[in-house]
């Protein structure tokens, strides 16, 4: 989590939007302004790394950021931790911790989520941008590919929405390959049948029928294809007060 409140409002949100359990603990990162003060914190957080949450404040992710060997320790650790906040961080500085995550994270996409205008940078570096409209104004959800009235609406987005897109756009991959391959294997045995002679089957405009009018439906049906029953789905409590 990322964010500009400071660090005793960003820990109590922490909790209440369930980012930190119940069985973890917090280990707090502050006014760090030594590099040997943060490998001294880091030697201790190592220990903790899966079982405590990292509270992290600006001015010592400002440090960690103007070293490098510092900072690949330190990113190398925190992904481990099962929640981390960094407090009190500007708009630059979200914008460079979600692009290091893009690059650290071995090809995983990264989301990000945001209400205000100190999020835009944030939201056009992720993989995929959230916006939240909110009191804050429209800048966040301007500058996202998804806009949500509120947060309780991402779960839906992500378990239901997304999943669909993601079936719709494997289906229709595969109908592209499957039509090409038709008549790419048509064209094909003709050539063989007759001597392997360099005539085409088909003339120009049937071609351009074929890519374009006559195999058109199955590509606008995906618009209206349901993946899964919606009784079903609406059996898992968590999905269901969301939905």
């Amino acid at each position: 989590m990322l964010t500009g409140d400071k660090v005793e409002t960003a820990t109590s949100i922490s909790i209440s939007s369930g980012l930190k359990s119940r069985k973890n603990q917090l280990f707090f990162m502050r006014e760090l302004t030594s590099g040997n003060e943060i490998h001294a914190k880091l030697d201790i957080f190592i220990n903790y790394a899966t079982t405590c949450c990292l509270i992290i404040d600006g001015k010592t992710l400002s440090t960690i950021m103007n070293n490098e060997d510092l900072k690949m320790r330190f990113f190398e650790q925190a992904m481990r931790a099962p929640c981390v906040c960094i407090c009190r961080c500007s708009p630059t500085q979200k914008a460079d911790v979600t692009k290091l995550m893009r690059s650290l994270t071995n090809g995983k996409r990264v989301a990000g989520i945001g209400d205000g205008g100190n999020d835009v940078g944030m939201i056009l570096e992720a993989d995929c941008g959230i916006g939240i409209e909110g009191k804050e104004g429209m800048q966040a959800s301007l500058a996202a590919d998804f806009s949500i009235k509120e947060f309780g609406q991402i779960k839906k987005l992500i378990l239901w929405h997304g999943r669909l897109s993601y079936r719709r756009s494997a289906v229709l991959a595969q109908f592209v390959f499957h039509r090409g391959l038709i008549i790419s294997m048509i064209q094909a045995f003709f050539t063989i049948m007759f001597y392997f002679i360099a005539i085409p089957i088909y003339n120009g405009y049937l071609m351009m029928g074929y890519s374009t009018i006559y195999t058109n439906l199955p590509i606008f049906s995906l618009v209206f294809d349901e993946d899964a029953d919606v009784d079903s789905v609406l059996q898992f409590p968590p999905l269901y007060k969301s939905l």
